[in-house]
């Protein structure tokens, strides 16, 4: 189902219809797409946590993860992506659930994960996290992820333009308050069991990997 992600963003409506009847044929097809593209932003974190750094807590000086603190944000957010995925799914289902054609929860999850396309590639953003490059990047992928709900939602349950509008307003709402109870569940828990000293400033990084002042 990868071949399908780019015609999200050139050819939505025929691109909907395609998988709709993709996953009628294979229910469970879209599973590689959820926990592969997951991986992007994931492995962006690791990389702008421990290597490029971060500078996005109201200072200017940049500051890393230890490896071991990374690779645990790394995860967090990997399940974070996954599990949003899986609850909206659940949240399609039961705000459809007066549709004469209510969709099955492989559907509802199907849907949801290639909504979550446009935050999935977003996530690219994290290889340098700095406030002027995440706070457009995933502000463009919150358009995006409408436009595709819009686009998606009469294509692929079956229904007409205008009772998507309000079940697609109903989704925006529910999803919203899941993303954000999912995002900080999974933050929270990484804080808790993320070693202690997980930052470090520039200085203190160089004097852990031996750098030698002019040299």
């Amino acid at each position: 189902m990868f071949r399908y992600i780019p015609g999200l963003f050139f050819a939505p409506k025929t691109t909907w219809n395609r998988i709709h009847d993709d996953v009628e044929r294979r229910p469970f097809g879209f599973l590689p797409v959820l926990l592969i593209a997951s991986l992007i932003p994931a492995l962006s974190a690791y990389y702008g946590g421990a290597v490029a750094g971060w500078a996005i807590f109201g200072s200017d000086e940049r500051r890393f993860l230890s490896s071991e603190a990374a690779g645990l944000f790394a995860v967090a957010v990997w399940l974070a992506f996954v599990s949003n995925a899986i609850l909206m799914g659940y949240i399609v289902r039961w705000v459809l659930y007066r549709t004469p054609r209510r969709p099955p929860a492989t559907h509802g999850i199907a849907f949801a994960t290639f909504l979550s396309i446009p935050f999935m590639l977003s996530g690219l953003g994290a290889l340098y996290p700095e406030r002027w490059v995440l706070l457009p990047v995933f502000m463009l992928a919150g358009l995006f992820s409408i436009i595709q709900l819009y686009y998606g939602l009469p294509q692929f349950m079956r229904m007409h333009q205008d009772k998507a509008y309000f079940y697609g307003a109903c989704i925006i709402a529910a999803g919203m308050l899941a993303m954000v109870s999912v995002g900080v569940f999974y933050l929270e828990s990484w804080r808790a069991i993320a070693p202690p000293g997980e930052y470090q400033n520039l200085d203190e990084q160089r004097q852990d990997e031996g750098f030698i002042p002019g040299l």
